[in-house]
């Protein structure tokens, strides 16, 4: 049965529901204010900071403002102020050029340098065998001291060290010396950047991986198939002064090496973020090797390559030998942009199959021996031959003797 109301009811009923739904609103509302308001706060000032700089620089500043420039500089300050090395602007043509050696698709001319502190020249410290430079008969421990028509010195060695890398099929002359003898050579630019070097010492097999590219996981496969096929034993691997790719390839490599996690973190690595959520897992199959396995490190080996360490000790794959670790035990990411450039951020930070932390200021990985180069040795760029390589040789016997 219908009832029906007075105008002035239906319309007090319509203000009650109305007052209601407004009260709950603005309460919800509220809430939500007052957890953003520390943010906005913050924002407002970065804000009016910046537009009141940018105000005075356009009117009083004496010359022209490269807008382009401007913004870069502007981006590049901004994760600069974080305070964190790890983290880092990128601009469109340094994103492209990221974004190629981390797939191992660099060309180059199939060497790694380092400046030499005493010099100030370039240090030729690894050589690909089949490579341009190789092919030139560059050798390890060469000297750069001309790139074109410009001589390399400690100011300008990094810009000039990538002078060695372009575009396929071009080419770039340099004059290296040798013993006191220099010579004047033009290489091929047309070699993908290569990050495993191997050969065979005694019945041992040495794998020296300089970054944890795309592609390391073929070549580091290549590797261990041929070491395996020339009688190799036992591995020497090698990530001194290794420092770049990313963790989820070293977790490519290391699955080829380790079983399935059982214990610990059950996973190669897990990555927590700052409210300890978990937001990527690194897993491993069931599949193997046995051979015995030593890892060399010093206080160079950071990021992938100090998981690569800290995975084979814990799972009783390997002794670590040489000298303690960076403790860059930290995940970052890569955030591009709307004009193509980039930003690399540290999101996470990383627990291995252990669960032990090594990131930090003093933190680091331990090794199991503990071996020093000489002094002088630790001053020249790269590593020492391998027969004045006390690291290695300490690695070597170690296997020797079982």
């Amino acid at each position: 049965m219908n009832k029906k109301i007075s105008l002035g009811l239906a319309i007090s009923l319509i203000l009650i529901s109305a007052t209601a739904s407004f009260a709950v609103t603005m309460t919800y509302s509220q809430r939500i204010y007052n957890r953003l308001i520390p943010s906005f706060s913050s924002r407002t000032a970065m804000y009016s900071a910046i537009a009141e700089l940018d105000e005075l620089i356009r009117r009083e500043y004496y010359g022209e403002i490269d807008q382009n420039s401007l913004n870069a500089k502007l981006a590049d300050g901004y994760v600069r102020g974080l305070g964190d090395i790890s983290s880092f602007y990128m601009t469109a043509p340094q994103y492209l050029e990221y974004s190629e050696r981390i797939l191992g698709k660099l060309p180059g001319v199939g060497i790694t340098v380092e400046p030499n502190p005493l010099t100030g020249f370039l240090t030729v410290t690894e050589i690909f065998p089949d490579s341009p430079a190789a092919a030139e008969g560059l050798e390890k421990f060469d000297e750069i001291i001309k790139i074109g028509n410009d001589t390399v010195t400690k100011e300008n060695s990094a810009a000039m060290a990538g002078k060695l890398s372009g575009k396929e099929l071009s080419s770039v002359s340099l004059t290296y010396r040798r013993d006191g003898n220099d010579k004047a050579i033009s290489v091929l630019i047309g070699y993908e950047a290569k990050s495993v070097a191997y050969e065979r010492v005694g019945e041992f097999g040495y794998v020296k991986i300089t970054a944890f590219y795309e592609n390391t996981l073929e070549q580091f496969d290549k590797a261990i198939a041929e070491l395996l096929k020339q009688g190799a034993k036992s591995f020497i691997f090698d990530v001194r002064n290794t420092t770049e790719g990313t963790i989820e390839y070293a977790a490519n490599v290391l699955d080829r090496l380790v079983p399935s996690p059982t214990e610990g973190e059950q996973a190669l690595a897990k990555a927590y973020d700052k409210n300890g959520k978990v937001i990527e897992t690194y897993q491993s199959d069931a599949n193997d090797m046995t051979q015995k396995m030593v890892v060399l490190i010093n206080a160079k080996t950071a990021g992938g390559a100090e998981l690569f360490a800290c995975d084979l000790r814990d799972f009783g794959k390997a002794d670590l030998i040489g000298g303690k670790t960076k403790g860059n035990g930290k995940l970052q990411k890569v955030y591009p942009l709307d004009d193509g450039s980039a930003v690399m951020l540290t999101v996470a930070v990383l627990k291995p199959y252990s669960g032990r932390v090594y990131d930090g200021d003093g933190a680091g990985i331990e090794p199991d021996f503990e071996v020093s180069l000489t002094a002088e040795q630790e001053k020249s760029p790269g590593m020492p031959k391998l027969e004045d390589d006390a690291q290695f040789q300490a690695a070597y016997n170690w296997l020797s003797e079982g």
